[in-house]
């Protein structure tokens, strides 16, 4: 079977358009902020063990996926233009320019304005199982645009028009304005007041109330 990474899109596409799959794993191609490998395009038998070790992949399957990888992206890096392309294939109704760049840069693990295969793989598969805590934890991570560990009114608005402009969601007006469903959101899960969602106030207020759940990680 020939992989493409518009097929694995397509495969893991509904999960993906609800998490940002920040995986915090550090490979042997993102230490120290620079890429040590000298070819991006050869799996190198580390970071093979890496891939195997961290996700629920076995060689054959992680082979495929990185045929697939290099067949759309054949020196081994896949820029934020070829990513765009793809997901605008993958979602012709909506404009998927943001939130593309938020989903980009957290695959992104060493901002180097590439992805190379390990991250790709690392970031949009070991996300896809878990527990509901882990997803609801990865949920937060799509949320949590700064990497502060916290999410604000005005990350929940961007991510919210994100989401709406993905999907073609025209009428952003009444109950459907991103600032006031943000406000919403952060007064009922704000436990200790100060108007940010700490990773423990997001996953245990998302467990409570199903209808906050529904809004900010439906597949969790």
């Amino acid at each position: 079977m020939r992989y493409t990474i518009k097929d694995d899109l397509e495969q893991y596409g509904k999960f993906f358009l609800d998490f940002r799959f920040h995986h915090r794993i550090q490979t042997s191609t993102s230490m120290g902020g620079k890429k040590s490998k000298v070819d991006p395009t050869v799996l190198t038998s580390k970071e093979m063990a890496v891939l195997k070790a961290n996700t629920n992949l076995n060689e054959r399957e992680i082979l495929q996926w990185h045929e697939g990888f290099i067949r759309d992206c054949p020196n081994g890096r896949l820029d934020k233009k070829k990513f765009l392309e793809v997901y605008e294939q993958f979602c012709p109704g909506g404009n998927a320019k943001n939130y593309c760049k938020y989903a980009f840069d957290a695959f992104d693990k060493n901002d180097d304005g590439t992805i190379d295969f390990s991250e790709f793989l690392l970031s949009f598969v070991a996300t896809k199982g878990g527990d509901v805590d882990e997803r609801l934890s990865a949920a937060f991570d799509l949320y949590d645009i700064s990497d502060d560990e916290q999410v604000d009114q005005k990350e929940l608005v961007k991510m919210i028009t994100a989401i709406y402009e993905l999907n073609g969601v025209a009428d952003h007006g009444g109950h459907n304005n991103p600032k006031t469903r943000a406000a919403e959101i952060i007064a009922s899960l704000d436990v200790n007041g100060d108007r940010k969602l700490s990773k423990h106030e997001f996953i245990a207020g998302c467990k409570n109330d199903p209808y906050i759940r529904q809004i900010l990680a439906p597949n969790a």
